[in-house]
Protein backbone atom coordinates (compact mmCIF):
# COMPACT_ATOMS: atom_id res chain seq x y z
CA UNK A 1 0.00 0.00 0.00
CA UNK A 2 3.06 2.66 0.79
CA UNK A 3 4.59 1.41 -2.49
CA UNK A 4 0.94 2.76 -4.59
CA UNK A 5 0.94 5.69 -2.53
CA UNK A 6 4.79 6.80 -3.34
CA UNK A 7 3.98 5.67 -7.02
CA UNK A 8 0.97 7.82 -6.92
CA UNK A 9 2.54 10.75 -5.31
CA UNK A 10 5.71 10.33 -8.17
CA UNK A 11 3.16 10.25 -10.85
CA UNK A 12 1.20 13.24 -9.80
CA UNK A 13 5.02 15.36 -9.26
CA UNK A 14 5.66 14.50 -12.52
CA UNK A 15 1.72 15.35 -14.44
CA UNK A 16 2.57 18.60 -12.21
CA UNK A 17 5.99 19.34 -13.23
CA UNK A 18 5.67 18.45 -17.59
CA UNK A 19 2.14 20.99 -17.16
CA UNK A 20 3.90 23.46 -14.83
CA UNK A 21 7.25 24.02 -17.51
CA UNK A 22 4.96 26.06 -19.81
CA UNK A 23 2.80 28.26 -17.92
CA UNK A 24 4.46 29.46 -14.76
CA UNK A 25 7.02 31.58 -13.58
CA UNK A 26 7.01 30.40 -10.51
CA UNK A 27 8.52 27.01 -11.62
CA UNK A 28 11.60 29.54 -13.55
CA UNK A 29 11.72 30.98 -10.24
CA UNK A 30 12.06 27.39 -8.49
CA UNK A 31 13.94 25.61 -11.04
CA UNK A 32 16.34 29.75 -10.96
CA UNK A 33 17.02 28.91 -6.86
CA UNK A 34 17.76 25.17 -7.23
CA UNK A 35 19.92 25.67 -10.34
CA UNK A 36 22.33 28.27 -8.51
CA UNK A 37 22.45 25.76 -5.48
CA UNK A 38 23.35 22.51 -7.48
CA UNK A 39 25.87 24.80 -9.54
CA UNK A 40 27.49 26.12 -6.36
CA UNK A 41 27.98 22.88 -4.57
CA UNK A 42 28.41 21.09 -8.24
CA UNK A 43 30.19 22.99 -11.23
CA UNK A 44 31.73 26.00 -10.13
CA UNK A 45 35.02 26.02 -9.79
CA UNK A 46 36.78 28.05 -6.40
CA UNK A 47 36.93 30.99 -7.99
CA UNK A 48 32.98 31.30 -9.21
CA UNK A 49 32.25 30.71 -5.79
CA UNK A 50 31.38 33.94 -4.63
CA UNK A 51 29.35 34.90 -7.97
CA UNK A 52 27.71 31.80 -7.30
CA UNK A 53 26.54 32.38 -3.60
CA UNK A 54 25.19 36.08 -4.51
CA UNK A 55 22.99 34.47 -7.20
CA UNK A 56 21.81 31.81 -5.18
CA UNK A 57 20.70 34.30 -1.72
CA UNK A 58 18.58 36.30 -4.42
CA UNK A 59 16.98 33.14 -6.26
CA UNK A 60 16.29 31.77 -2.92
CA UNK A 61 14.87 35.36 -1.46
CA UNK A 62 13.20 35.72 -4.79
CA UNK A 63 11.87 31.70 -3.94
CA UNK A 64 10.45 32.83 -0.63
CA UNK A 65 8.74 35.65 -1.47
CA UNK A 66 6.15 33.75 -3.87
CA UNK A 67 2.21 32.89 -2.55
CA UNK A 68 1.70 29.77 -0.73
CA UNK A 69 0.33 28.87 -3.30
CA UNK A 70 2.87 29.10 -6.25
CA UNK A 71 5.54 28.13 -3.99
CA UNK A 72 4.28 23.95 -3.73
CA UNK A 73 4.98 24.13 -7.78
CA UNK A 74 8.37 26.07 -7.28
CA UNK A 75 9.36 23.95 -4.74
CA UNK A 76 8.97 21.11 -7.32
CA UNK A 77 11.49 22.62 -9.72
CA UNK A 78 13.70 23.61 -7.37
CA UNK A 79 14.13 20.19 -5.77
CA UNK A 80 14.48 19.03 -9.27
CA UNK A 81 16.90 21.80 -9.97
CA UNK A 82 18.93 20.65 -7.00
CA UNK A 83 19.52 17.30 -8.72
CA UNK A 84 21.15 18.34 -11.97
CA UNK A 85 17.57 18.86 -13.89
CA UNK A 86 16.68 22.37 -15.34
CA UNK A 87 13.68 22.40 -17.02
CA UNK A 88 14.23 19.30 -18.35
CA UNK A 89 17.92 20.02 -19.52
CA UNK A 90 20.52 18.52 -17.82
CA UNK A 91 22.80 21.13 -15.75
CA UNK A 92 26.55 20.76 -16.87
CA UNK A 93 29.14 23.92 -16.63
CA UNK A 94 27.79 25.60 -19.96
CA UNK A 95 24.50 25.63 -18.82
CA UNK A 96 25.42 27.02 -15.34
CA UNK A 97 27.54 29.32 -17.12
CA UNK A 98 24.61 30.65 -19.01
CA UNK A 99 21.99 30.51 -16.44
CA UNK A 100 24.61 32.47 -14.16
CA UNK A 101 24.89 35.36 -16.84
CA UNK A 102 21.51 35.82 -17.58
CA UNK A 103 21.21 36.07 -13.36
CA UNK A 104 23.39 38.52 -13.14
CA UNK A 105 21.99 40.92 -15.50
CA UNK A 106 18.68 40.53 -14.22
CA UNK A 107 19.40 40.76 -10.19
CA UNK A 108 21.95 43.96 -11.26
Amino acid sequence: MEKMKAVAVACTLMLMTSNVYAVSDAAKVGANAGAMMYCYENVAKSSQHSKYKILKIHTYDEYKKLPDSDRAKALIMKKSAEDGDYLGDRLDSRRCDSLRKMLYVKYN
